[in-house]
């Protein structure tokens, strides 16, 4: 699904996440989400795309699998509602390939 979403809304979900590192968000939605975001050592560096495509498929995986409570979800409720709002917002109509 990252691969067909298209460079704008990829650039979409990285200003999210670009936002939630500016202001210290800690966790995330998933154990490789995480341990991708421990190695970013800067936004520009090769790790942080690995790192946004890695959030995003763990954050539609924590959206659309029904799975209220995980020891891997630790981001906080704050951050996890404007991811929310961006899948919905950007899914809410059915999309062709």
């Amino acid at each position: 699904m990252w691969a067909r979403l298209g460079n704008v809304k990829r650039a979409e979900y990285a200003l999210i996440l670009r936002r939630e590192f500016a202001n210290g968000a800690r966790g995330e939605l998933g154990e490789s989400a995480q341990v991708k975001k421990s190695v970013c050592a800067s936004i520009g560096a090769p790790a942080w795309r690995d790192y946004v495509c890695e959030s995003f498929c763990d954050a539609a995986a924590f959206l659309y699998a029904g799975v209220d409570r995980h020891d891997s979800f630790t981001l906080a409720e704050r951050w996890i509602r404007r991811r929310r709002f961006w899948f919905e917002q950007t899914f809410q109509t059915r999309r062709t390939c």
